[in-house]
């Protein structure tokens, strides 16, 4: 039962619609505070990709037999020699020209710059212009892949 509070001096009617009963606000602040944690905590689950769990031709076991599209690799190594850069390529010395040179009848006997792979290894003490240089070579003869390989030795920067 509800009771009406009367007031001195004043009229006859309730103060608030819930008169007597302060829980109610309590109760609709709780709801309000659950529904906006549950609104700020849903995500939408994507579909997650599975990727076919196919086993290559032959099973797991390595094949003895090179792949028929292996491509062969030239090494180019640069060093200095009494101030000037050098490259060893197929274990003789030559000068940036003769590189050059080498590189495209390399590739013009070889049947197109696609069928090799250049791995450049530099001394530490070799100037950075010396490196690109062979880098600017493979590309005048279309030879795509060209990398670096890491200096092992005494003379790798430390």
């Amino acid at each position: 039962m509800a009771r009406n509070r009367r007031r001195v001096g004043g009229g006859d009617h309730d103060v608030s619609s819930h008169g007597d009963r302060p829980w109610v606000y309590f109760m609709v602040d709780c709801f309000f505070l659950i529904t906006e944690f549950f609104v700020i905590m849903f995500k939408f689950k994507s579909e997650e990709m599975v990727l076919p769990q196919h086993l290559p031709p032959g099973g797991t076991v390595p094949n003895p037999r090179p792949p028929r599209d292996t491509k062969e690799q030239l090494n180019i190594r640069v060093y200095n020699e009494g101030g000037n850069a050098r490259y060893a390529f197929h274990e003789i010395s030559v000068s940036a020209s003769e590189l050059a040179d080498k590189l495209a009848n390399a590739v013009g006997a070889g049947g197109g710059g696609d069928k090799f792979s250049v791995r450049v290894s530099y001394d530490a003490d070799v100037n950075w212009g010396a490196v690109m240089s062979v880098f600017n070579s493979c590309t005048k003869v279309k030879i795509a892949e060209c990398g670096l390989i890491p200096l092992r030795g005494d003379k790798a920067a430390r």
